[in-house]
């Protein structure tokens, strides 16, 4: 179904964006509020000069794979702003999502891209549908890990939720075409850090922070000819942080799907 496949696309743009480090590739675009939490500072951003490559692996069957790299760091103000790029290859698609991570007052911070995911959802419906009107708000929107590390340790997210407003005409053989709407809301919900671990991958032995926390996708999809179709999703992501490195793993669960992203290889 067409709604099926506009959330399913939304959804997991928005999560890889904000399970990678992510944000807008503008250097003067830094929250000035980004870091206030406390603790040691070991920043949980990729090391420079090395490349991390990590296999993402869905409960469908599907897989790909990305990798992820500093390539510069640029002086904000005083603030060491690290660009990143993040090379994403799945069901025979790639995509770069340029992205961005700093460290101030004991917190890490991640933002969550609006031009890159956004233009890759489009590329997409454009497939389906012609799209006559799109309306995006909610951005920039962060992530913010305090750096301590430690069980209870803050996750939180700044922003309000994510909105996408569409209007599309869905094409119908040889009779035209059919009105259609669709509103997709992305809320992200604070968690924490509930454990500290030791996890071995193909990488290596990493010490790791153990995070928790859940985002809820809120779908309506209507037609001129059809009455509306709501859906309401709940997605609990575990995710797993060792500092110079970023994330390590994470696995994300509905009541009927899952997917885990696991770092493989570093050099």
């Amino acid at each position: 179904m067409l709604i099926s496949k506009i959330a399913k696309s939304a959804l997991a743009l928005a999560v890889l964006a904000m399970s990678f480090t992510a944000c807008k590739d503008d250097d003067d675009n830094v929250d000035p509020d980004g870091g206030n939490g406390g603790g040691t500072e070991k920043e949980f951003i990729p090391s420079k000069d090395k490349s991390y490559h990590y296999k993402i692996t869905d409960s469908d069957g599907s897989d790909g794979t990305m990798t992820t790299k500093i390539v510069s760091t640029k002086d904000s103000a005083g603030l060491a702003v690290h660009t990143i790029h993040n090379l994403v290859r799945e069901n025979e698609e790639e995509m770069t999502l340029i992205s961005k991570a700093y460290a101030k007052g004991g917190t890490t911070t991640n933002e969550l891209p609006y031009p890159t995911a956004l233009k890759a959802l489009v590329n997409e419906i454009n497939d389906i549908a012609y799209i006559a009107d799109f309306k995006v708000t909610g951005f920039p929107q962060y992530q913010l890990l305090e750096n301590n590390g430690k069980i209870n340790s803050a996750l939180t997210f700044k922003g309000d939720p994510i909105k996408i407003l569409m209007k599309l005409e869905i094409p119908v053989g040889d009779e035209g075409s059919v009105d259609a709407a669709v509103e997709t809301k992305l809320t992200y919900k604070n968690g924490k850090a509930t454990g500290e671990e030791t996890i071995t991958t193909t990488a290596g032995e990493f010490k790791c922070t153990k995070w928790e926390y859940s985002y809820e996708v809120y779908v309506k999809f209507e037609t001129d000819a059809t009455p509306p179709e709501i859906t309401t999703e709940l997605v609990n992501v575990t995710l797993w942080t060792a500092p110079g490195v970023g994330v390590v793993k994470s696995i994300e669960k509905t009541e009927e799907d899952s997917s885990t992203t696991e770092l493989r290889k570093i050099d």
